[in-house]
């Protein structure tokens, strides 16, 4: 067992490839952070040489940790729990291949968001300080000036299975889980699983509708509005015909013009450890009880 800190993401790489080369490949990786933490130690352990066949074991410590609540775990210690029997399940992954500069291919394991998307995850580090809370005063205030000023649009292609769009458009998320930051339900009924990309597409409209589609998606209902097209795929082609800014797992990535992004499914890329059935969680902490209680004088 060895422990380590970074002090910046891109120390994550670095940290990984000492193990695998100390050890000849690490066989369980704890992440003690959040969606940010646990976007770097994947890709990582994904677009290692020697680093296969891992175990990620996210913890959760982080702002929203949405990738452990998709997962099943509300908390550290239903993570530490689970750690006890060391079951693991596979999920996939949203593959991201790029143009131009590298790194040409990213993994992410909640979502891909450009436009506003990107623009709301842009905050001050004071604001994240406050947690969920603070993402959602900082957007709220966002909107309120958007309300005033306009909703920015972001001209962009997008090619899909049947599905073609070049113009504006305000957001594109492509989600691999139902919900981030807690409360917004980006693709009700997704899993990580499914093999599928759950993509919507908000294109221009009026400022106060489109700060309602925003709102309508903390319910889960954006499909309802006819600005917003939404669908599944398995595979969409994104080029940025302006400079844009994305969110992947939260972070923010801004790319220049002509870029292009193709995103994919990859089928049980990595395995990860499985939660405990809550029942089986429950029994077990009583049969612990029991034993401490037998132990003492």
């Amino acid at each position: 067992y060895e422990e380590t800190s970074t002090d910046h993401p891109l120390d994550m790489g670095q940290t990984t490839e000492f193990w695998s080369r100390r050890f000849g490949g690490s066989r369980v990786v704890m992440v003690f952070g959040g969606d940010g933490a646990a976007n770097q130690v994947i890709n990582n352990v994904m677009l290692s040489k020697s680093n296969k066949n891992v175990i990620v074991v996210p913890i959760a410590a982080g702002t929203a940790n949405d990738f452990c609540h998709a997962l099943g775990f509300k908390s550290t210690e239903d993570c530490i729990e689970a750690l006890k029997d060391m079951k693991t399940r596979t999920v996939d992954l949203l593959k991201l291949e790029l143009n131009g500069a590298p790194p040409n291919k990213k993994y992410c394991m909640n979502s891909l968001g450009v436009g506003l998307d990107g623009e709301l995850m842009d905050i001050n580090p004071w604001w994240r300080k406050l947690g969920v809370s603070g993402y959602i005063i900082a957007s709220a205030l966002k909107g309120i000036k958007y309300l005033f000023a306009g909703v920015k649009t972001y001209n962009v292609e997008l090619k899909s299975n049947g599905y073609y769009y070049r113009g504006p458009v305000i957001a594109v998320i492509n989600a691999n889980i139902a919900k981030y930051g807690r409360i917004m339900k980006v693709a009700p009924g997704a899993t990580l699983n499914d093999g599928k990309i759950w993509v919507s597409v908000a294109r221009p409209t009026n400022r106060v509708l489109a700060i309602i589609e925003c709102l309508t998606m903390i319910i889960g209902k954006q499909h309802i509005f006819k600005k917003v097209d939404v669908f599944q795929t398995d595979r969409i082609n994104i080029k940025f015909l302006e400079d844009i800014a994305t969110q992947q797992d939260g972070e923010v990535y801004r790319y220049p013009r002509g870029t292009e992004i193709e995103v994919s499914v990859e089928k049980d890329a990595l395995t990860v450890l499985k939660p405990l059935p809550s029942t089986t969680r429950r029994n077990k902490k009583k049969v612990s009880d029991s034993s401490e209680r037998l132990l003492e004088p």
